[in-house]
């Protein structure tokens, strides 16, 4: 939340970009007016003693302070140094570190607060540009933000984090107006993050290590005037919008857990990859994706020394409005693991003869569809209510598949949905629509199954039988399709035979 005013802070949280240098003079003043104005737009405010010798403008004891429904913050932030340079831009000087405090009430009506200490170690930055558009570029050797400690209900909890990184460079845009716009990017060499637990309740313990290479960030943000930053769904309403991705040449990390005696140690690598969110038109973005993934994860709780995973590459992607609307909108799920390998510890556990083909596996999962909120999601009280927030009106399969042991289930389909009719299926809305399913070497696996012993030979059958209601063999060997249909009067068709 106070990060949103430091520069330096802007440096660590990546909400920055570069911008070509506008030829009218920049003073200090206006440098320093900018900043408050940022700050009143954003629901802070930011306050010191000023003072004008020559071609700089001395701000001393800087404070930064925002209150919300929820807790409070706070920063100290030291004398900012303003200073008119000959080429028409200014440069600033930060204090080398500076604390933050943060306070809140949980939802069990704890007092919890959180001390902070931002540090950046030389940092240089210059604005140009005039006073309705300003452009920052930055860059530091290091900067990195730690939780010093933390209190619940004035008592201290064995707890520390701290987020760096190193080589950063970049900058950022500042115009203002009735809607003000930020624009930035961030460069880092490497960004980690370090994080230790206790938990005094039981003892057990939590331990994290990881780290981020060649990171590039790029965001972008309107901020309309008098907007409540303290209520999200406000801020949508408002045309409050972000968005950003980040991208990275490869992260690694390290968790350690101990819980009752027993421990658990992951270790993980993934190649590049890239992260892009997003709020914006009353909605939100999350979408992650990477690359050679290698996961190890071992300790005294697991039936192995240690159990390996490799995969080519994941994505997960998630759409999803998140305000009230007359009219539906779009929303999309992604889930994909590709060439998933597990070590041959596992695999010999249940099929120490090799019988199972051990093929990478795969995973695939892509919807999509048209959902009308009724409520507003970003209402802490939709949660708590038994009323459904959304209505359904429809569903594409735009993509299926699961390829595991030597078979493979492959899919696709649409459907709607009638919500004024939520008799014919019981309390749902009424679909109409098909979805396609072919599934190749379903049988071969289950007579593998069988001759493990795994399956017995009774229940193969009934699942047999079960597949021949839903599914009819396409002639090309070990292949079985299946068309199921959901009529508009309610009917359930599968190959033609009627189920419902």
């Amino acid at each position: 939340m106070l990060l949103r005013i430091s520069a330096s802070a802007g440096a660590i949280v990546a909400v920055l970009a570069i911008a070509a240098p506008a030829s009218a003079d920049l003073t200090a003043a206006e440098v320093w007016a900018s900043w408050k104005a940022l700050a009143e737009r954003s629901g802070q405010t930011i306050s010191g003693s000023e003072t004008k010798s020559g071609d700089t403008l001395t701000v001393r004891d800087v404070t930064i302070a925002m209150e919300a429904p929820s807790g409070s913050a706070s920063g100290a932030m030291g004398d900012i140094a303003f200073t008119e340079n000959r080429d028409g831009s200014v440069s600033i000087r930060l204090a080398p570190e500076y604390p933050l405090v943060v306070s809140t009430t949980s939802e069990a009506g704890e007092r919890v607060e959180m001390k902070m200490t931002l540090r950046q170690r030389d940092l240089s930055m210059t604005a140009r540009g005039n006073a309705g558009a300003i452009a920052y570029d930055f860059a530091a050797p290091e900067a990195s933000f730690a939780l010093d400690q933390m209190l619940v209900d004035g008592e201290p909890m064995d707890m520390a984090m701290e987020m760096s990184a190193r080589g950063i460079s970049g900058g950022y845009t500042m115009a203002e107006g009735a809607t003000g716009r930020i624009d930035g990017t961030l460069n880092a060499t490497t960004a980690r993050l370090d994080m230790n637990a206790t938990n005094p309740e039981d003892g057990s313990r939590f331990k994290l290590g990881g780290e981020m290479t060649d990171m590039v960030v790029s965001s972008s943000s309107t901020v309309p005037a008098g907007m409540q930053t303290t209520d999200l769904g406000a801020m949508l309403a408002a045309g409050f919008a972000s968005t950003g991705k980040i991208a990275h040449g490869g992260t690694a990390y390290a968790m350690d857990m101990t819980q009752a005696g027993e421990s658990t140690n992951v270790a993980a690598t993934l190649g590049p990859g890239t992260l892009d969110f997003a709020l914006a038109d009353g909605g939100m973005l999350y979408d992650v994706r990477s690359t050679r993934g290698q996961i190890g994860i071992s300790g005294s709780a697991l039936p192995l020394p240690r159990i390996d995973l490799a995969l080519d590459d994941s994505a997960f992607s998630f759409r999803m409005p998140m305000v009230r609307s007359a009219a539906p909108s779009d929303f999309g799920l992604l889930t994909r693991i590709a060439g998933l390998t597990i070590s041959d510890g596992i695999w010999a556990m249940f099929d120490p003869s090799g019988q199972l083909p051990r093929d990478p596996a795969t995973l695939v999962i892509d919807l999509s569809g048209k959902v009308r909120l009724l409520s507003d999601l970003t209402n802490p009280a939709v949660a708590q209510s038994s009323e459904a927030p959304a209505e359904l009106h429809e569903l594409n399969v735009k993509g299926l598949k699961l390829s595991l042991a030597g078979a493979e289930l492959t899919g696709n389909g649409a459907f709607v949905f009638d919500n004024s009719d939520k008799v014919t299926f019981d309390g749902m809305p009424r679909p109409t629509g098909r979805i396609g399913l072919r599934l190749d070497g379903g049988n071969t696996l289950l007579d593998r199954l069988v001759a493990m012993g795994l399956v017995p030979a009774d229940q193969a059958m009934g699942m047999r039988m079960m597949l021949g209601m839903f599914a009819r063999p396409t002639g090309e060997g070990d292949t079985l399709s299946s068309q199921i249909e959901v009529t508009p009067d309610g009917r359930v068709v599968a190959n033609g035979q009627r189920l419902r």
